[in-house]
């Protein structure tokens, strides 16, 4: 009887199965496409806003310039713009001659080369916002140029500002492009109104001619946006395609059939498990025999809810396995608890600290204050770099990082090895010294700050700083007292001219 109803029940899930298979195929492909399509669409959208926004910052940057004779202002301007949004891989500021006024960043050296491509050519002719198709620059790089017209306060035309986007290289519409969560074998092109491909994942495609679906080329230059299955001639594609509205590009998504065959399969398995399920449940004698089998099995599985890794590790050893397959997810699960517990301290040490300098944080620091609080004779340092913001307007958030990891480094230097170093955010820094009196904190503090006067650093050559030394015991080992001390002693450090030691005490005093 058993051997019957199972053979009857299978024989009947073939069936289902296979009725399965011939009708959802078409559904699946027609879902796909549509998805395609929606997906074309919308990568569309999103570069159009793209577009937008790009002509936005450059007819905003435009407005800012009258005149090309201020060239501080144009390279100002130039750098501002390549940095502020990462839309444009550089940028050009460019006279009514076609000769480069300031571009950025600099070190493409194009500063008074005079421009003839096509691009450039059409930017001064027609005197407005202007897409280029793709060319290659004068740095020698294929790229999309959009461009704004520069007008006098006359309202004579002086030139433009445009920003380039690099199509092979990296850049901000590639990111947008590139980033879609379909499965693999999903290709996003990008071609113009002539069927040359300006975007694709595989560099070695741009700057060709659309090959993939030649017998629907036509279709795909004609409409707006559609879709449809390719021929076995054109490679059996799923394709959607949309066009823009800011340029004459369209978007394409290839999908390979054979997605159609794997979501076909996964249903017909998932249809399978599901008959497999209801064979089980019709036999009693495999339900008594699945109870054993699921018993060390449920343990397993409470142990996976449990939060604490050293003791689940513990109750999962005490877990007795009867079969080879619980005896392998036992150990898979004890391994998997032991890797996530090195993860969850490794992440705990990393969330106290800073990930810039790789210095403690104020969480950094409250811990490990934490090991010292029976005590009182201990000390802080308050350190803030002077004239920070200056270098951060001069040379960009990049300058000032690589200034604040070398001011870091240079510190632990300065430091001894049982001392505790802490960024508290931007320029400030606290450094707290266990088991020290005020005289040689004091003495240390001038230490640090005759270091980094003599020192060198990135982009700024020459750093100050100004201090604050507070102690635990003058403030009852109230560690707010204490930092509150010691920034009051680092202000007037500041205010009485930087590159100071302030020392708070019932008589401040100064080391200069």
């Amino acid at each position: 009887m058993l051997m019957l109803s199972v053979g009857g029940i299978l024989f009947t899930s073939m069936l289902l199965l296979s009725a399965l298979t011939l009708f959802q195929k078409g559904n699946i492909e027609d879902r796909l496409l549509d998805n395609n399509l929606a997906y074309a669409r919308k990568l569309a959208d999103t570069t159009d806003r793209y577009l937008v926004t790009a002509q936005r910052e450059l007819a905003y940057s435009a407005e800012q310039i009258k005149n090309l004779n201020n060239i501080e202002q144009l390279k100002s301007e130039a750098e501002r713009l390549r940095l502020q949004s990462g839309f444009f891989n550089s940028v050009v500021i460019v006279n009514s001659d076609a000769i480069i006024a300031a571009a950025s960043p600099e070190s493409l050296n194009l500063v008074g080369l005079k421009l003839h491509s096509k691009a450039s050519v059409q930017a001064i002719e027609a005197k407005k916002s202007y897409i280029s198709e793709p060319f290659v620059s004068a740095a020698g790089n294929y790229v999309v140029f959009i461009s704004q017209p520069l007008f006098s306060s006359s309202g004579n035309y002086i030139g433009y500002i445009g920003g380039t986007i690099y199509l092979q290289k990296e850049s901000m519409l590639s990111d947008i492009l590139s980033m879609h969560f379909y499965e693999k074998g999903t290709d996003v092109s990008v071609i113009n109104d002539n069927g040359k491909i300006i975007f694709n994942s595989d560099p070695k495609l741009i700057g060709t001619n659309l090959k993939s679906v030649p017998d629907y080329y036509a279709e795909i230059l004609k409409k707006q946006s559609g879709h449809f299955f390719g021929d076995s001639k054109s490679g059996g594609s799923l394709i959607g395609y949309a066009s823009l509205q800011q340029a004459d590009w369209k978007i394409i998504i290839s999908g390979a059939s054979e997605g159609v065959s794997r979501i076909l399969l996964e249903t017909v398995v998932n249809a399978f498990w599901f008959t497999l399920a209801i064979i089980v449940l019709t036999i009693t004698a495999v339900t008594v025999f699945a109870t054993r089998i699921s018993t060390p099995l449920e343990k397993l599985a409470e142990c996976t809810r449990a939060e604490d890794g050293e003791s689940t590790i513990k109750k999962l050893s005490n877990i007795k396995v009867w079969y080879k397959e619980a005896e392998r997810l036992k150990d898979a699960l004890s391994l998997h608890l032991q890797i996530m517990a090195r993860r969850v301290s490794v992440l705990s040490d990393e969330a106290m600290k800073d990930p810039l300098t790789k210095l403690y944080n104020r969480k950094g620091f409250s811990s490990s204050l934490k090991q010292y609080r029976q005590s009182d004779e201990h000390c802080v340092i308050a350190i803030d770099i002077d004239h920070f913001k200056k270098i951060n307007d001069k040379y960009g958030h990049d300058g000032g990082d690589a200034v604040l990891v070398a001011f870091s480094d240079k510190l632990r230097e300065l430091c001894l090895s049982g001392h505790v170093i802490c960024r508290f955010g931007g320029e400030e820094f606290v450094v707290l010294l266990p088991y020290t009196d005020m005289s040689d904190a004091s003495t240390l503090a001038e230490h640090i700050r005759e270091g980094i006067e003599h020192a060198h650093f990135p982009y700024a050559d020459k750093v100050t700083i100004s201090l604050g030394v507070a102690g635990f015991s003058d403030n009852e080992n109230d560690v707010y007292a204490v930092l509150r001390k010691a920034d009051l002693a680092l202000y007037e450090a500041k205010r009485s001219g930087r590159n100071k030691v302030i020392i708070s005490a019932p008589q401040e005093t100064t080391v200069s």
